[in-house]
This record gives C-alpha cells, structure tokens and sequence, in this order.
C-alpha cells in the first residue's frame, strides 16, 4: 500500500515556537517534508477538499510544538541519535574532534530518519595536556596548536574539511576540579588566532569558558557562542552590551552545573520521572544508582560545594541576558540523558525564570538560530521544513508535559511514535 504524500494533524493547539500564543483548533498540513498550510480549522471552512492522499491525524485535545533543537550535545554512539529523535529532538549542534568525521556524520544525518540532523562544530580546540585533550585526536589537523600561525592553518584545514564551526575549549576547569591541579589553558594568543581566522572564513566559533574572564575574552575575540553559562561571577553590564550588540548566543547548560553540583540528588530528580526512568535501558539504572557511579565524579570534580554555591549565580546571570536582549539558546551537553536531557532543561529554564513558553522558544527557534538554521527550522511556518513533535499533554500548563511525547516528525515523516505498530510502518 502506497504510503500518503500528505500529512494533516487537525485539531490541535498548536505552539508554534515564535513565542506566540498559543492557536487553538490549529490546521497543520505537511507535504513534500514542509509545512504547506498552517491555519485553523476555521479558516479552512469554504475552501476546497482535501485530495485523497491526504493522511489525518485527528489532534482534538492534543499538543503540537516544533522539533526540538539541542544546541550542544556530545555523541557517543548510534543508540544517542536514536534516543534524542525518540524525545523530540530533530536538529543538534554536535561538538566532535575530528573535522572530517564530524562533516560526514553531519552529511549522513541530513538523509537519516531516525537521527537529528547534526550540524558539527569541530574540530575542538585545546591545550595539550588541558581539558578535553585525552579525547582522540583529529587525525587531517592540529588540534593543540602551539602558536597563532599553527592555530591558522588549522582552522583554513578544517574548513577545507567541511567544518562550518569550530570550538575552543578555554578553561583551567577548576571551578569544578579544585584542589586538584589546574588544567593548561590555551594560550590567549592562540585562542585569538583561531576565533579571528574563522570568522575571516566565514565559520561560526563556539566557545567553552564558564568563568567570566575567559568568556569575555572570547567574545572580544569573535566568538559568535558561548558554549556553557558563566558560573563564577555576575556577568557585568559591560559584557551584556556587547555581547548583545556582536549578537553572540547564550547557552547555559544549566543541567550539567546541576548535575556537578549534587550527582546523587541530580539522579534522584531526574529518575523519579518514570517517562525518563522507563526509557533507559536496565543496566543504565543500575550503574545511575551505583555507589561507584558517584564516586566516580566525586573524584573527577571534587569541587562541587563550590558549583552548588554558584547555581544561584549561573542562573541569575542565564535571565540578565535574556532580558537584555541577549540570544539564549537550549543546550543540554547531558551524556547521562541524550534526547531526555533537553526535557530537563526545559525543566531548569522555566525554575530559572522563564515562562514554558518562552523555554519553547528557546529550545526551539533560538537554537536553530544559533546554529544559523532558522530560516528553515524552529518553528512551524508555512514553508519550513516539517520538524515537529505531537504531545498528549499541555506543556504550557506544566513544562514537563514536553515529555508527554505521542509522535516526533522529521521532515514530513514519522521519525518516532509510541504506537508500535507506527513505528514499524516507518
């Protein structure tokens, strides 16, 4: 049986991710993998039939949003894609260490169904012997360059890679580590040299600095993304304004502080939602209640009284952007939930003083911004590619109904459904 060239979700209050409000009874068509007609049932009246093509889904009582797009992820293995298109996420910027490889998974998910698509900043810059250099080195490129003329060549490598953004790691990481040593910064120089090369070349640069001095720094350089929130101080006047005249985005990665600063209670919270503890496999659960799962991070980031002290601090500085105008996207960076993350920092906006509306907006239409993707995903208009996802609950009402999740499409096609016999029809 040939499958519908059409998709009609009818009924349905629709959020559309521009900030809206939301539009009851809406009428959302989909052909050809983009939105064709987004109205309302009344405007429908009087006009001409549907053809027969046509697939109805009836959405009486139901909630349709955008895709979600989760503007900072770390990928581990196909069962990471899977999960996050299986909680609504359709789009993610993937931070990678190799330029090539990063490119050609970016390529290979455009085509993918049941993937988001990956858009890649990489390679990830560092110091070597700093953070993230026990990760695999690029193997076409320097990712530890020592001066501003190696830094150079390897961002003109990287683009002639495929690389569209890249990312510099600048942080001595012990706002989480101390008293352990203090990790090698990157030498100011040498982050300089790759932020201003890309952007001559046209690349986007996010960059990982959550303390205020760094971050400031970067984004004197170029940056055009902060990769996490600053956590160890008010951001000051001066840095809004400019970052709101560069038009630098904001990610908060509000989530991974949280979690630093108390693992145990992080969990507890986190698992005590069965929608997130029933989709993960039993072995997860288990090593999430371990003893030595905690242990683990207790040693690896000692310095967690530090980071509970400073969440007040991280989430006071995530809504003084906002409200200046400052872009702030939702980014999760949460290797513990791929896909369940972004829900939980959903969850975290909304305790940080944005309305469910306005977390929407950010984890939809801000993110696809930031990526520079927004002209054709994040929200539902007509034209844009079909990226959306169905809820069976009001997530205006309470935001953790985002994870009420009946169908997530990828451009115009079921790429998840909780009904199985959906799902094997896709």
């Amino acid at each position: 049986k040939p499958k519908p060239k059409a998709v009609l979700i009818t009924g349905a209050t629709l959020v559309d991710g521009t900030g809206a409000a939301p539009v009851a009874a809406s009428w959302v068509l989909v052909r050809d993998g983009r939105f064709a007609d987004v109205s309302t049932v009344a405007d429908r009246r009087g006009r001409p039939a549907l053809p027969k093509d046509v697939r109805v889904i009836e959405g009486a009582g139901k909630w349709i949003v955008p895709g979600f797009v989760d503007a900072h992820v770390h990928v581990e293995s196909a069962a990471d894609t899977k999960a996050m298109i299986r909680w609504g996420v359709t789009s993610a910027r993937l931070m990678a260490e190799g330029a090539r490889a990063a490119a050609h998974l970016g390529e290979h998910s455009r085509s993918r169904h049941h993937t988001p698509e990956l858009f890649p900043a990489a390679p990830i810059f560092t110091a070597k012997s700093g953070w993230w250099s026990e990760e695999p080195p690029d193997p076409d490129l320097d990712r530890f360059p020592a001066d501003a003329a190696a830094a150079k060549t390897a961002v003109f490598l990287a683009r002639s890679l495929g690389s569209r953004e890249i990312k510099v790691m600048d942080d001595d990481m012990g706002w989480c580590r101390d008293p352990l040593p203090k990790l090698p910064k990157i030498p100011a120089e040498v982050r300089s040299a790759l932020i201003a090369e890309a952007r001559r070349l046209g690349l986007r640069v996010s960059v990982h600095a959550p303390d205020l001095a760094d971050a400031s720094d970067a984004v004197a350089d170029g940056a055009t993304v902060l990769a996490h929130g600053i956590v160890d101080a008010p951001v000051t006047d001066d840095l809004v304004r400019r970052m709101r005249e560069a038009h630098v985005f904001y990610v908060p990665t509000l989530d991974i502080f949280d979690f630093l600063a108390d693992p145990r209670a992080f969990m507890a919270r986190v698992l005590s939602d069965s929608r997130i503890r029933e989709s993960l496999p039993k072995a997860t659960l288990v090593r999430y209640a371990s003893d030595a799962y905690f242990e683990t991070y207790r040693r690896r980031y000692p310095n967690a009284a530090f980071v509970s002290r400073q969440l007040p601090v991280l989430s006071a500085n995530a809504a003084k952007l906002k409200a200046a105008g400052v872009d702030v996207a939702l980014g999760t960076d949460m290797w513990a939930f791929p896909g369940a993350g972004l829900h939980i920092e959903l969850e975290d906006f909304v305790r940080a003083g944005w309305t469910p509306l306005e977390a929407i907006r950010a984890a939809t239409l801000v993110s696809a911004r930031s990526l520079g993707a927004d002209a054709d995903r994040g929200t539902i208009e007509t034209g844009k590619r079909a990226d959306f996802v169905i809820l069976e609950n009001d997530p205006l009402r309470d935001i953790r109904n985002t994870r009420s999740i009946e169908r997530v499409f990828k451009a115009g096609r079921v790429a998840w459904s909780r009904y199985k016999t959906e799902r094997a029809e896709e």
